[in-house]
């Protein structure tokens, strides 16, 4: 069940950042990372990226996931405690 889980989410984050729907996203995004950690979004963004064309300019996507992952790496213990994250 917690694999669907994270499937769904994760296909929920890609298609809503692609519809535009970004306070959805947002909130997948928060559901995803407490969860599931957030290393597995920065392919995703990367995916992202190249699918808007920002590697032309600049790939903010993928720096601003890239910064989520520190931050959220850096506060799940706090957040969670030691005992509560699975590896």
């Amino acid at each position: 069940m917690a694999t669907l889980l994270a499937i769904v989410l994760y296909v929920s984050i890609c298609f809503s950042i692609m519809q535009n729907w970004l306070l959805f996203a947002s909130l997948c995004i928060l559901m995803f990372s407490v969860r599931y950690g957030a290393i597995m979004l920065i392919p995703l963004a990367i995916v992202l990226d190249g699918y808007y064309g920002n590697y032309h300019t600049i790939p903010y996507l993928s720096f601003i996931t890239v910064w989520w992952y520190v931050v959220v790496e850096y506060m799940r213990p706090k957040i969670l405690g030691p005992d509560m994250i699975k590896v």
